[in-house]
C-alpha cells in the first residue's frame, strides 16, 4: 500500500529524531524477521522471494510457512492468477494448471515454467465463457485452489463445485470486506476457514491469507 506525500514526510521526521528506531530499522537488513524471510530481498527484486532468492507466493508469510511442510507431490493445483506462486507450488505439488488474463504477462513468465505447470490465457473479448468458470471447462477435480486475482468471489463461489475429497481453498487479501460474505457462505455449506495475518513480501502493512477447508483435509488441519 503506497503512503502519501505526508505519510511520508511524516515517516522521515519521525526516524530522524528517533535515531534507535533508525538504527533498528537498518540492523533487519542483516538479521532478524524480515531478514529470514527475504523481505528485503524481495524488495530489492520487486518480487516475492526467500531469503535465498526462491520465488514464494505473495500470500501473508505465516500462510507460506504453513503451507511449505504440507505440500507433496501427489497434490494437483489449479490456480487463478499465476507468478511467482506458479513456481512455488509447481516446486511441492505434482501439477499445477493457472490461469492468466494479462497476455504480456503470459508471454513473459511462460518461458520460466517447468514441465508440471500449464499456463492458461483468457481473454475475455475472445471467449464464450466467463472468467470464473475456466476451470468448469478441464472437467477435473483439484486438491488445492488457489485464488489471487480478479473476479474473486465469482471464482471463490464456484472453486468448491472442482476440489478433491479434502481439497482445500487459498483465499489471498481475504481480510477485504469484499470477500465477506461469499465466505460466511462457504461456512454455511460446512466448510470452516484458518486466517493466516501477517505482512507480505516487500510490503508492510497486515493483510490476511485465509485457507477454507473441511473436517478432513489435505493439509492436515
Amino acid at each position: 500500500m503506497a503512503l502519501t506525500l505526508r505519510q511520508k514526510i511524516s515517516s522521515i521526521g519521525y526516524f530522524l529524531t528517533h535515531p534507535k528506531a533508525l538504527r533498528m530499522i537498518f540492523s533487519m537488513k542483516e538479521f532478524g524477521y524480515l531478514c529470514d524471510e527475504g523481505w528485503f530481498k524481495s524488495l530489492d527484486c520487486g518480487e516475492p522471494v526467500d531469503k535465498n532468492g526462491e520465488p514464494i507466493p505473495w500470500f501473508t508469510y505465516p500462510a507460506i510457512d504453513f503451507l511449505k511442510e504440507r505440500l507433496n507431490k501427489n497434490m494437483t493445483v489449479f490456480e487463478y492468477g499465476s507468478g511467482s506462486s506458479t513456481l512455488f507450488f509447481a516446486k511441492r505439488v505434482k501439477e499445477i494448471i493457472s490461469v492468466e488474463t494479462d497476455k504480456e504477462w503470459y508471454e513473459k513468465i511462460k518461458l520460466k515454467m517447468p514441465a508440471n505447470v500449464k499456463i492458461i490465457l483468457y481473454e475475455k473479448d475472445k471467449s464464450d465463457i466467463n472468467y470464473s468458470k475456466v476451470i468448469d471447462s478441464l472437467n477435473k477435480k483439484y486438491d488445492i485452489i488457489l485464488i489471487d486475482a480478479i473476479e474473486r468471489n465469482e471464482v471463490l463461489m464456484n472453486a468448491a463445485n472442482y476440489l478433491n475429497e479434502g481439497g482445500v481453498i487459498i483465499l489471498d487479501n481475504s481480510d477485504r470486506i469484499e470477500y465477506k460474505n461469499s465466505i460466511n457462505e462457504l461456512i454455511d455449506f460446512h466448510f470452516y476457514k484458518i486466517d493466516f495475518w501477517g505482512i507480505q513480501a516487500a510490503y508492510l502493512n497486515k493483510t490476511c491469507t485465509t485457507i477454507i477447508y473441511k473436517t478432513t483435509n489435505c493439509l492436515g488441519i
